[in-house]
């Protein structure tokens, strides 16, 4: 513990943190030593007890691990997951994220590393469920701090959610399917301009911190195949790889002038690819937004409140989000518009991969309970049915299997179902079953999103770039940059690219460029050890 404690004290205010700190060095809690506590995002599922029942007949005798799971509400888990690590307090298994705590307390090593538990051969089918590949790519700082929530090798297919009968309405697409860019604006138009209008229904709903997120973004694949790789280094970077992905050629960083990319393919020379000519049409598409978009917490409260025609987000939600129209507005028919061309053909190697999970869970390093915990994962990573029985709930009661990879519901209408947020636990490749409900086209894309073979690994999986050394420049280079970030996200300001390019260089000049030779020093040695291998 001291060990832990200095290096917390010396990440933030002693006088801050030392009295939690100190309370939860010498925490004593009256637990069974064959009880894991363990700390999840999420409100506790309806039948969650039930689950639990059923473990204990089933799994506790296999096992000899007892579980004690607490839930937070997400709006609280990142503040509450902070206290209590910083507090030492008594859990043996946490949920994290690396837009929670992930990056600090991995850093000051404040969760087990668990590469070598994986490769032991002591957990088999924890091993079978997080294979090499997958561990490596997901190391923090030389150390797999957590294990890698993910359903897919990658984060969902990015789509747009669209009023798919307003669509029809206006003619637009084939029976209303939306299937390009052109397609959409037309649709975005007709809605401005249409009487939606004058039911206060604008055309596209944003959040504040997303802006248009996904719209518009350069194709990672197509990068990655000319040796580029785009990754946030302080600011968003373009990292220049030689031909046999070896060494870095350059750095340029978005919004830098054209002739700082000198050095790459000559159809980058302009750097219009490389976010200008994107901030342009976000510029362009502003109007489609609410006024006030900046300052609103949640697109999808628009959509199904029937302020929104449309809304951006990825499939791995969808069932949720259909069961959440069907009661708000049961007449509303539901679209969907696959963003990237290539992914909505469902061809081989169209998504870029760097093999991450978004969301992980992790064993405290004061925790000594290691091994029972990862006897439990063990277990429950061992076969569909133990699985199946924490995302799902119960067999018969709860869903029943149709065939190798579908299920169909069964609790009754005027009852609440069994909803397990699967990615603090449950996310694995291996482990995936689909909705009987599921329309067959969004089954064949979520079976697609499954294949190995429609993905494209980034020359940079598994690179982390550790920017501890570097907080002045950093916290500096954030305080400039989120001046204008979210603003030019919304297609806010007029004359973007010129407002992009001088942040940029206020960026450059106040530390950026420190940054920028950390990175390549990072990256070189990061290629050199992965090509020793």
């Amino acid at each position: 513990m001291n060990k832990i404690l200095k290096r917390i004290i010396s990440f933030g205010s002693a006088a801050a943190i030392a009295a939690p700190l100190l309370a939860g060095c010498g925490l004593s809690t009256a637990v069974d030593n064959d009880t894991i506590k363990v700390m999840l995002s999420g409100q506790k599922p309806t039948g969650w007890d039930q689950v639990i029942e059923e473990y204990n007949k089933k799994g506790l005798p296999k096992t000899g691990v007892n579980l004690d799971v607490e839930w937070i509400s997400p709006g609280d888990y990142k503040e509450k997951l902070n206290l209590r690590m910083i507090g030492s307090e008594n859990y043996d298994l946490v949920f994290d994220a690396p837009f929670n705590k992930l990056r600090t307390f991995a850093a000051y090593e404040m969760y087990v590393p668990l590469e070598d538990y994986i490769k032991s051969g002591k957990y088999p089918n924890l091993t079978k469920a997080f294979p090499e590949k997958i561990a490596d790519a997901n190391h923090y700082f030389g150390h797999l701090y957590g294990l890698p929530m993910m359903r897919t090798y990658g984060n969902g297919i990015d789509c747009v959610y669209y009023r798919k009968d307003i669509a029809k309405k206006y003619n637009i697409g084939n029976g209303g399917q939306i299937d390009s860019y052109d397609e959409l604006q037309r649709f975005f138009e007709a809605v401005l301009n249409g009487e939606e209008a004058q039911k206060n229904m604008i055309p596209f709903g944003v959040t504040g911190p997303r802006g248009f997120f996904s719209l518009f973004t350069p194709n990672g694949v197509d990068l990655a195949k000319n040796h580029v790789v785009r990754m946030n280094l302080g600011a968003m970077a373009y990292v220049l790889l030689n031909e046999n992905n070896t060494e870095v050629v350059d750095i340029v960083y978005e919004g830098e002038e054209p002739e700082s990319f000198a050095k790459f393919p000559e159809k980058y020379h302009d750097g219009e690819i490389f976010g200008m000519a994107r901030l342009k049409k976000l510029r362009e598409w502003n109007k489609y937004l609410e006024r006030d978009s900046l300052n609103r917490k949640d697109s999808w409260a628009m959509f199904t409140g029937a302020k929104a025609a449309a809304m951006v987000d990825n499939l791995d939600t969808y069932e949720q989000k259909i069961s959440d129209m069907k009661s708000a507005i049961p007449e509303a028919e539901v679209g969907i518009f696959i963003l990237n061309d290539d992914v909505r053909a469902k061809k081989p190697e169209a998504r870029l991969t760097d093999l991450r999970g978004n969301n992980y869970i992790c064993i405290p390093a004061w925790s000594k309970k290691v091994d029972k915990v990862l006897t439990f994962l063990d277990w429950m990573y061992s076969s569909s049915e133990n699985h199946d029985l924490f995302e799902l709930g119960i067999e018969g009661v709860n869903w029943k299997a149709v065939g190798e990879d579908k299920y169909e519901q069964l609790t009754p209408a005027d009852r609440d179902k069994y909803s397990f947020p699967g990615y603090v636990l449950t996310w694995n490749p291996n482990f995936v079953r689909f909705q009987t409900s599921l329309p067959e086209d969004i089954y064949e894309y979520k079976s697609y999103d499954l294949e190995e073979n429609a993905y494209y690994e980034s020359p940079l999986a598994g690179f982390t770039f550790d920017a501890s050394k570097l907080q002045t420049e950093t916290s500096v280079i954030s305080g400039i940059t989120s001046k204008v970030a979210t603003a030019l996200e919304h297609g806010a300001l007029d004359d973007p690219v010129t407002v992009k390019r001088k942040n940029i260089k206020e960026c450059l000049n106040n530390g950026l460029t420190v940054i920028r030779e950390e990175a390549k020093r990072q990256i070189n040695e990061f290629l050199k050890a992965k090509n020793s291998k």
